[in-house]
């Protein structure tokens, strides 16, 4: 006799928890601190790829990290330039 089972088995990716976990404080981190929201979304993206999944969240903390960074090094940038153009008397 063979056991028939009444709910379809769904076989899904079943995502990281950690990953899930790292994405959303890279995420978080992109906006804080962005240096640090780099790294702890390019690990979230890492552990994401290696387990075969697409983690649209940890791709976009990456990419906010890195812009924030970027509009930050501007900023300062501009401030050391117009700090060094003052004249002097």
């Amino acid at each position: 006799m063979t056991e028939t089972s009444s709910a379809p088995a769904v076989q899904g990716a079943v995502q990281d928890p950690q990953a899930n976990t790292l994405a959303i404080v890279g995420f978080i981190l992109a906006f804080i601190a962005p240096p640090i929201g780099i790294v702890v979304s390019a690990i979230a993206v890492s552990k994401a790829g290696k387990a075969g999944l697409d983690s649209k969240l940890s791709k976009w903390g990456l990419g906010l990290a890195i812009a924030f960074t970027l509009v930050y090094l501007a900023l300062v940038a501009a401030g050391v330039y117009a700090a060094l153009a003052v004249p002097t008397m």
